[in-house]
């Protein structure tokens, strides 16, 4: 289990500086934070090349990326280079199988997006594969999500 949070630390590390490339040092960064009434807590950086979610429940987090162009993105620990596709209510990505530093890995994530592109619920599973079969790591579901606009 520690080998998967320093994995995921490491994936966070690699997906900001993906994100980063070619951006300048001074760049706008756009942020969000997203909340329910459940505690959930989702913060969304937009940056020059894509988007991160940085998702937060019940002591359990999880860290999405997605490429602006939606060609391919990360489920940080679980998968990269995920196959991204439009759903009537979003986004869904997603990796089969995956080599993660010895470990066998998939993954999955939904994102709930108005038309404006605003977060409405992010869901993500990541498993890893084990002797008996495939074991679920990471679950989080974070649904009826609105923006905390602050004081």
């Amino acid at each position: 289990m520690e080998f998967l949070k320093r994995e995921v630390f490491m994936k966070k590390i690699l997906m900001v500086a993906l994100l980063m490339a070619g951006a300048q040092a001074q760049a706008d960064t756009e942020m969000r934070v997203y909340t329910n009434a459940d505690g959930c807590t989702v913060i969304e950086e937009s940056r020059t090349n894509g988007t991160t979610y940085d998702i937060e429940v019940a002591g359990q987090r999880a860290f999405v990326g997605i490429l602006h162009d939606r060609s391919t993105g990360d489920i940080a620990a679980f998968c990269d280079d995920v196959q991204v596709t439009e759903t009537a209510k979003g986004l869904k990505m997603e990796c089969a199988k995956n080599q993660n530093g010895g470990l066998t890995t998939r993954g999955a994530a939904e994102l709930g997006l108005n038309k404006d592109g605003s977060l409405t619920s992010i869901s993500v599973i990541g498993q890893v594969k084990k002797l008996m079969g495939w074991k679920t790591d990471t679950e989080i579901s974070c649904a009826n999500l609105e923006e905390d606009i602050g004081p």
